[in-house]
C-alpha cells in the first residue's frame, strides 16, 4: 500500500495536469463542458478516494463521460461527432464480421460468446454506442437531460461493468444536468413530459460558470493530494 501511494504521490502532477488541462483542452467547445468534466470528477473522486493510478484513470475517465454524455443532443457537439464517428465504425465492424462468417466460416459471435465477461463489455459498449447515437438525434435538454435518459444509459452500462465505473459515470451525468439546471433554458427532467425545469440564476458561460470551474478545479486538486498522503 506504501508503494502505491508514493508512485500515485510522485504521478500526482502529471495526472492534474491530464485531467485539468489536456483532457479539457481535447473535448473544448468552451467553459462550460469545461466545468461540467471537473464537477464530475470532484464528486467521483470524493466518493470513489482512488489509491492507484489505474482506479483513478477509471474513476476519471468514466465520470467524465458522464459529465458529458448528456451534451450529445447538442447538434455538431464534440460528443455528438464522436458517436456519429462511433456508430460508423460499428456499422463497418458488423458487416465485416457478416462477411467473415460468409466467406471465411467463421462466426466471431459464437466464439466471443464463450467468454461471458468479455461477451458482456461488448454488448454493453455496443448498446451503449447504439443509445448515444439515438440521444443525438433528440432535442436539446430533453432525452439525453432527463432521468429516464440516466436510468438508461447507467442501466446499460451495469450490464458489462461495475461500481468502480458506474458510480463515477453517474456522478458525472446527475451533476450535469443540476449544473444545467442553473441557468435559462431549461431541462426536461421528467421526459418525455415536455415540461422544462431552470432555477434561472445564471447563464450558461458567464462568470458564475467560471467561478464554478475554478472552484471545483481546486476541489480536484485538493482531493488528489489529500488521497496521495493518506488522509482520506
Amino acid at each position: 500500500m506504501k508503494n502505491i501511494i508514493v508512485k500515485f504521490y510522485k504521478c500526482k502532477s502529471e495526472i492534474i495536469h491530464f485531467f485539468l488541462f489536456e483532457c479539457y483542452n481535447y473535448y473544448g467547445d468552451g467553459m462550460e463542458k469545461k466545468t461540467h468534466v471537473v464537477c464530475a470528477n470532484a464528486i467521483a473522486i470524493g466518493l470513489m478516494r482512488p489509491e492507484s493510478i489505474s482506479c483513478l484513470l477509471i474513476t476519471c475517465g468514466f465520470a467524465s463521460l458522464g459529465g458529458l454524455l448528456p451534451d450529445v443532443d447538442l447538434k455538431d457537439s464534440t460528443t455528438d461527432k464522436l458517436f456519429d464517428r462511433l456508430m460508423t465504425s460499428l456499422i463497418t465492424i458488423i458487416v465485416m464480421y457478416f462477411l467473415i462468417k460468409y466467406f471465411l466460416g467463421i462466426d466471431l459471435y459464437n466464439e466471443i460468446k464463450k467468454i461471458d465477461i468479455v461477451f458482456n463489455y461488448i454488448i454493453s459498449l455496443v448498446l451503449f454506442i447504439i443509445m448515444g447515437y439515438l440521444g443525438s438525434k433528440t432535442s436539446h435538454r430533453s432525452f439525453t437531460h432527463s432521468f429516464l435518459g440516466c436510468f438508461i444509459y447507467a442501466l446499460i452500462l451495469s450490464y458489462g461493468f461495475d461500481n468502480n465505473t458506474l458510480i463515477p459515470f453517474l456522478c458525472g451525468y446527475l451533476s450535469h444536468i443540476v449544473l444545467d439546471l442553473f441557468n435559462k433554458k431549461g431541462v426536461a427532467l421528467l421526459y418525455p413530459c415536455k415540461f422544462r425545469l431552470c432555477l434561472n440564476l445564471c447563464e450558461s458561460n458567464g462568470m458564475v460558470n467560471k467561478i464554478l470551474f475554478i472552484i471545483f478545479s481546486c476541489l480536484v486538486i485538493l482531493l488528489l493530494i489529500l488521497i496521495s498522503i493518506g488522509i482520506i
